[in-house]
């Protein structure tokens, strides 16, 4: 690389404000990390596939070093309309 950016990567935050990073979808929790929080995806399963694919259009065109704001703003509307907790970041990892 060489150009001393670190890479991006999705980030969730929680209602309650816990925070993590997505590596790969299945990082993706269906429950907040901080457990009491208890906040969830209450979702139906085509829901949820919905939910995830939006987030891993945008992990794609982050991991091919594309602009990615089309597609955040794509994962944000489809996080929103879904009511999650989490809500959407990009975060640059050194």
């Amino acid at each position: 690389m060489g150009t001393g950016k670190g890479q991006k990567r999705v980030g969730l935050t929680c209602k309650c404000g816990m925070s993590y990073t997505l590596h790969t979808i299945h990082d993706l929790r269906s429950h907040c990390i901080n457990e009491s929080c208890r906040a969830t995806l209450n979702m139906s399963t085509d829901q949820l596939w919905k939910y995830q694919e939006s987030i891993i259009a945008l992990m794609g065109v982050l991991g091919l070093g594309r602009d990615y704001q089309r597609e955040l703003g794509q994962a944000r509307r489809v996080s929103k309309q879904l009511a999650s907790p989490y809500t959407i970041n990009i975060f640059e990892i050194p």
